[in-house]
């Protein structure tokens, strides 16, 4: 008989085997395998919801052909079903006894039993779960968790289960030193994205009470929220807060607490993408959303209707995700700039917690990647969201400077208003008179402006006022100060410069201003324009004396300095006196 033959002949006797007597159940070999989670390794069968089995008829029924074998790491049944049995063959094939620790990693679970049959005898019976007070469990811990010295040879453990909430059945051996190890990692794990979460809700709840823009406010409670939740359906917060409220306490305050991370980050979407603006229909949703079905819980609660309860939490859970992506989509369409990232990192985190959602309900394999991929996706999606908020607070802020900017800007000139002035000019003469420098003022006027206006057009006149800005702009320096001061009045402020220099430069100014001209319909228009200068010299304004009251000072002697020159003809630039500085200082005194 050849090879081919051989295989053919073992493959149909092993098929007619497998027809008789189903599937094996495997054996974990503990010593070549000391940490698993053992879905792929155990039996189970449920009961009928009116008859609970004992040990002995369990063991009988795990005898016949009607038990199932699990298909992934953990065995995950749905919301509300009837309690189930799971059978585990454990091998020590060591010489000696050891400690492993036997878990179940779902920490709403109501009611556990537990037992290990060696040699067809009970060695070891613990109960536990959610149910049972916390001094009272086998390990006072965040889920069913027990120690067991595993002899020689084959033991069968025995578990019976039984849970309103989602029955998600993450069977865990390990030996306790692995155990330990885990707990620690898990720690890490879960500290690091809460740290992240927490640090970035903090962060933005001072942005709410600085800015007062709802959008920081409503992604503070929804990542807090989130993090409270995932703490309370970890078991974390049950342990710490409320390990003794009685059975399925922790199932109303998960789906709960649901309720909050949803409600905060649907407003929190809304706000941040406008979406009353331009789909006002599904904005519309999205609150009806976050009314009927938490108001239908409520209800399930009152009622005490778990079942009701955790249905209309699941579809909240689910309808959020889609809504976020479709809250993205929409915005895309309508080319709001966050959009694109925010669509990204909620597809990304809708996708992990829709599959987080399903591990629990039983939908796809429940093990540590699909628990923990709603964390993750949160984590992600935080930081995604914080970044779009730091974009719209750096947008907010430039914006805010640049309003600002535009009020101490004179609209027509471009030069600085008054405002503008004050703002720009009070630290340069601080820092001029406290370092003994030289520092004036040169006041400017049009001469017979309204004349212009009457006679060629208020256009015109602002093209005057534009050409005697532009002369002003080209003869300053980086370090001059240009205000238009009013009507068709300039102002300049030329730090470490004496009045004679700035007589000089405004002589040069005045030359440049006369030569003008400006063509119009009723023909060329040219024009003049006096000047007032007042600054540093030796006496009263000696750059050594200046006072930090002495700015509104000087421009008044420029201005008495520029009346003088009106009065005297015009189109001339007159330093100021002495009698000019005794005159505004006395004014200033008054």
């Amino acid at each position: 008989m050849n090879h081919k033959n051989s295989a053919r002949l073992l493959t149909f006797l092993l098929a007619l085997l497998v027809s008789f007597f189903g599937y094996p159940q495997p054996i974990i070999d503990l010593t070549d395998t000391p940490e698993l989670t053992a879905g792929e390794y155990t039996r189970y069968l449920q009961e009928n919801n009116d008859e609970k089995l004992t040990l002995a008829q369990a063991i009988a029924a795990f005898n016949s052909s009607e038990v199932r074998l699990g298909k992934h790491q953990s065995i995950s049944l749905g919301i509300s079903v009837a309690p189930v049995w799971l059978k585990t063959r454990l091998l020590n094939s060591t010489t000696n006894d050891e400690n492993y620790r036997i878990s179940v990693e779902t920490p709403w679970l109501d009611v556990i039993e537990a037992w290990i049959v060696y040699q067809g005898r009970v060695i070891q019976q613990v109960s536990g779960g959610d149910a049972v007070a916390f001094e009272q469990r086998p390990m006072q811990y965040r889920y069913f968790a027990f120690e067991a010295e595993l002899p020689k040879g084959e033991s069968q453990l025995y578990l019976r289960v039984e849970s309103v909430g989602p029955m998600a059945i993450p069977l865990r051996i390990a030996t306790t030193e692995l155990a330990v190890k885990r707990d620690i990692s898990s720690s890490y794990q879960y500290g690091f994205l809460y740290g992240i979460m927490v640090a970035l809700a903090l962060y933005n709840l001072i942005l709410f009470f600085s800015v007062r823009l709802p959008e920081y406010g409503l992604y503070a409670l929804y990542l807090i929220g989130f993090v409270i939740n995932s703490l309370s359906y970890t078991g974390q917060l049950h342990t710490w807060i409320t390990p003794d409220f009685g059975p399925y306490f922790q199932d109303w305050l998960d789906i709960f607490l649901m309720i909050t991370y949803s409600i905060a980050g649907l407003h929190f979407a809304r706000k941040l993408l406008q979406t009353k603006q331009y789909a006002p229909i599904l904005d519309r949703a999205t609150i009806v959303v976050t009314l009927v079905i938490p108001a239908g819980m409520v209800i399930g609660f009152i009622f005490n209707q778990l079942t009701f309860a955790l249905f209309l939490a699941f579809l909240l859970n689910t309808t959020f995700a889609v809504l976020f992506i479709l809250l993205g989509l929409q915005a895309l369409k309508h080319r709001i700039a966050a959009a694109r990232l925010f669509l990204i990192c909620s597809v990304t985190a809708a996708t992990c917690i829709c599959i987080s959602t399903a591990a629990v309900a039983g939908f796809v394999p429940y093990n540590d990647v699909t628990f923990k991929l709603i964390e993750v996706g949160m984590a992600f999606e935080a930081i995604c969201l914080a970044f779009l908020l730091a974009q719209r607070f750096r947008s907010a802020e430039a914006d805010k400077q640049m309003a600002e900017k535009t009020a101490r800007l004179d609209s027509l000139t471009g030069l600085n208003n008054r405002r503008g002035f004050a703002h720009a000019a009070q630290p340069i003469w601080f820092q001029e008179i406290r370092n003994g420098r030289d520092v004036s003022v040169v006041l400017i006027d049009i001469d017979h402006f309204k004349r212009i206006n009457d006679g060629f057009g208020h256009s015109k006149g602002d093209e005057v006022l534009k050409a005697v800005a532009a002369v002003l702009k080209r003869g300053a320096r980086r370090s001059d100060i240009i205000a238009r001061w009013g009507g068709e009045e300039f102002l300049i402020l030329l730090p470490e410069t004496s009045e004679a220099q700035a007589t000089q430069h405004a002589e040069r100014l005045r030359q440049q201003i006369e030569k003008i001209e400006l063509t119009s319909p009723g023909g060329a228009i040219k024009f003049t324009a006096s000047f007032g200068v007042c600054g540093t010299i030796d006496g009263m304004f000696s750059k050594t004396k200046l006072r930090d009251d002495d700015l509104e000072t000087i421009i008044n002697v420029a201005d008495e300095a520029l009346y003088q020159v009106k009065a005297s003809g015009r189109n001339q630039v007159k330093a100021a006196t002495q009698q000019h500085v005794r005159q505004s200082r006395s004014k200033v005194k008054v």
